[in-house]
């Protein structure tokens, strides 16, 4: 998939969504035939947390779950989960990546509805029109699910009562901003494009000092540099770097970026805030 290609969809999606307001958290019932969400009880306040028999609504004062720089957002025609970037020397957010995505699969579309997510108290996450019409589940009733958590490293994760996994998005980071390091054994991620494409994106830097762009488990870049324990850099010139444990550079892109350089995996690409976000670099494949 070409960087053009992802970067159309990426503009289309941020359009849409400049469109569109912010969020409240209210109970839900599941008890209804049409699954409809009336409000019960007392809205809690927002947070990272989702408890059962509520739920958050589009085009409300609290249309999202956020926690420590991920935001998850519901819109009339779809979920969002984004990571906030906040560039060098600076307070501001300055770049929004989408890290995961559900669409509603119906025609037409409504900008306007009040479509919600509701953890159901039968434990089931469900996306739904106003008027009740499933556009997205996780399949989980009768599993016990108890919350939906979004976590500090941007994860969705509906747990039980005793706090134990039932169901995750296995999401995370999914950028590489100027002046940060992607350690040895960790990665960036995005399910920005499983809808479209059925493609999840990840860049890996591995134990064993290899840089490695993946589509799902398909290999589709490498750096080929195996120095056990490197890691990855992004430089305040937008250049990015696999450095040795001793801080010899033994993979470079060209630095013809800036200290608003950002990595995102979902995009495939190097793109710099300064220059319209324009791609410096992209990840072959």
């Amino acid at each position: 998939m070409s960087s053009a290609l992802r970067r159309f969809l990426a503009a289309a999606a941020a359009v849409m969504a400049a469109s569109l307001a912010a969020a409240v958290a209210t109970p839900a019932s599941a008890a209804s035939a049409s699954f409809a969400a009336a409000a019960t009880t007392a809205a809690p306040a927002p947070g990272s947390v989702l408890q059962a028999c509520h739920n958050i609504r589009a085009l409300t004062p609290d249309d999202r779950l956020f926690n420590d720089g991920y935001v998850l957002a519901v819109f009339p025609d779809y979920l969002q989960l984004t990571q906030d970037v906040v560039f060098p020397g600076e307070r501001e957010t300055g770049y929004v990546s989408i890290t995961w995505t559900r669409t509603n699969p119906h025609a037409p579309t409504y900008a306007t509805d009040r479509s919600y997510l509701a953890l159901h108290c039968n434990g089931d996450l469900a996306f739904r029109r106003s008027n009740g019409t499933l556009l997205w589940h996780s399949g989980t009733a009768n599993r016990g699910v108890s919350r939906l958590v979004l976590t500090s490293g941007g994860n969705l994760t509906l747990l039980d009562a005793a706090g134990r996994l039932v169901w995750q998005s296995g999401t995370g980071r999914s950028t590489l901003p100027a002046n940060s390091v992607l350690a040895s054994n960790s990665k960036l991620t995005s399910d920005r494009n499983v809808e479209v494409f059925g493609v999840r994106d990840s860049l890996s830097m591995q134990t064993d000092g290899n840089l490695v762009y993946r589509h799902n488990s398909t290999l589709a870049w490498q750096s080929n540099t195996h120095v056990r324990g490197s890691h990855a850099a992004l430089t305040t010139k937008g250049q990015l770097l696999v450095v040795t444990p001793a801080g010899r550079a033994v993979f470079a892109t060209r630095p013809t970026g800036s200290r608003h350089s950002v990595l995102d995996v979902g995009l495939g690409e190097i793109a710099d805030l300064q220059k319209g976000l324009i791609p410096l670099w992209g990840l072959p494949g």
